[in-house]
């Protein structure tokens, strides 16, 4: 008896020390989570929407997403290095380094934005060689065209996101992400199917309503910035700063491991769509399905992350280790339960969700198998998305990066190519090994972040008995 009221009452304590973080990560986080779902519900939409015309075109898009989105991730991973320099500066007031880098930023993603065009664009030449379908190559290159007028607008919209975000504003964004998505489920329906008279597109109506909602995000982050008080000094202030080579390195040198990390996982994921493409259209178009559900969900991690890394920056901008401490732990409970609510959810209505997308058993039968895969990787995703934002948060990314080069290329590919095909699993085969290195990859991450706050700690504390033994 001594030993359960012992256990409750550290329990309760423990869980009342907590409180205040599991209260500011959820205030941050809400607003995050559903802009990333509408951002995500984009891309859900179209496969929507797209898979009412058939498991061809579904493919198609499916095929085209996993070429563009390797590209726009790469970009955003640039522009999300302005999220905790921004934060840290806003912690200790220093508004003139928040405009320089605003403006530096905002340059810097336009230039990211003409490349990525360029770059999607020469994917798309070569799609004929990459081993899909021939039924789905035309659709494929009709909805890619558009993903290529989308990367600027794109580049755009997610500097001003993360810029709101930086000083701590979560709540603008969520309104442009789910204003932007209702806006893209009316163009899809009007292009892809030629509602009120204009022409039926098909899967390229999915591609162009896509770029009309981007366009709209970028008009209204343009419009908050510059005509609400609170932040029009930012814009206006921002003008009179100069380019400068320090602030687009360090932009780099924060932006581009994250870029390279988030283009690892989703060049992996592209890989995976591309080899399950190769085991046949009902099989692609399945894991589409499975795919974006997954995506959708994951969401509530990147939320969960980007609210860790906004608290997690800010106390290290003001050297509070305890508090970043507590902040991780808070953010890994809360993920946690998330994803497990989250899984059981899947699991028990994969069928029944999969049929919503397509009207094809033998699609559905197999989405669902994977849905069963997807709910398991998730509570791996989850924490190691979480712990990779507190990481971000004390502005370590490189080590990160190198983490996931070693997962996907050492465990990755050799594990996915016996499990697919050796074994002859198929498409279960490749879902199977992303949860193994998900998995690895959780541990790998919580370690680093415990290692790296304690020798941060050690180091302040030198720095502060070396201060307090100088002569006056």
């Amino acid at each position: 008896m001594r030993a359960i009221n012992f256990s409750r009452t550290f329990f309760l304590e423990f869980m009342r020390e907590l409180l205040p973080y599991y209260k500011n990560i959820t205030v941050l986080a809400a607003p995050v989570v559903i802009s990333q779902v509408g951002t995500m519900s984009v891309s859900f939409a179209d496969t929507l929407m797209v898979g009412a015309l058939g498991k061809v075109e579904l493919a198609a898009v499916a095929f085209a997403n996993s070429l563009s989105y390797v590209i726009y991730l790469f970009g955003m991973g640039i522009a999300m290095g302005l999220t905790p320099l921004v934060s840290r500066a806003f912690a200790r007031g220093d508004f003139a380094r928040i405009n320089s880098l605003y403006k530096n930023s905002l340059v810097l993603n336009t230039v990211i934005g003409v490349i990525s065009a360029g770059v999607i664009t020469l994917l798309a030449l070569n799609m004929e060689h990459m081993g899909q379908d021939p039924a789905i190559l035309p659709f494929a290159e009709a909805y890619i065209f558009y993903q290529v007028l989308s990367a600027l607008p794109f580049m755009l919209q997610t500097t001003g996101k993360q810029f709101l975000e930086g000083i701590g504003n979560t709540f603008y964004a969520m309104i442009i992400m789910v204003s932007g998505n209702v806006l893209n489920i009316i163009f899809n329906a009007i292009l892809i199917y030629g509602w009120f008279g204009f022409p039926e597109m098909g899967a390229a109506g999915a591609g162009a309503s896509t770029f009309i909602s981007r366009v709209y995000m970028v008009i209204m982050f343009a419009l908050i910035l510059w005509y609400k008080p609170e932040y029009k000094r930012y814009t206006v202030e921002m003008l009179k700063y100069k380019l400068t080579k320090f602030r687009i390195r360090r932009l780099l040198n924060l932006g581009s491991p994250i870029a390279a990390q988030l283009s690892i996982e989703m060049g992996a994921f592209s890989l995976m769509a591309i080899t399950i493409g190769t085991l046949g259209s009902s099989q692609l178009a399945a894991h589409n399905i499975a795919n974006n559900i997954t995506a959708t969900v994951f969401m509530v991690v990147t939320g969960i992350a980007s609210a860790t890394t906004i608290l997690v920056s800010r106390n290290y901008g003001l050297r509070l280790y305890d508090p970043i401490r507590k902040t991780m732990k808070a953010s890994v409970h809360l993920v946690i339960v998330a994803m497990i609510v989250s899984a059981i959810a899947i699991i028990a209505f994969a069928s029944p969700i999969a049929s919503v997308f397509i009207d094809d058993d033998n699609v559905i039968s197999l989405a669902a198998g994977l849905l069963v895969f997807g709910a398991i990787w998730l509570l791996s995703d989850g924490i190691q998305g979480v712990v990779l934002g507190g990481l971000r948060g004390i502005m370590i990314v490189k080590q990160p990066m190198y983490y996931a080069v070693a997962a996907y290329v050492l465990i990755g590919l050799p594990l996915g190519y016996l499990l697919t095909f050796y074994f002859g699993f198929g498409a279960k085969g490749t879902w199977t090994t992303f949860i193994v290195v998900l998995t690895v990859l959780a541990i790998l991450y919580s370690m680093q972040f415990k290692k790296a706050v304690n020798r941060l700690e050690q180091q302040d504390d030198k720095l502060l008995k070396v201060d307090h033994e100088l002569p006056f």
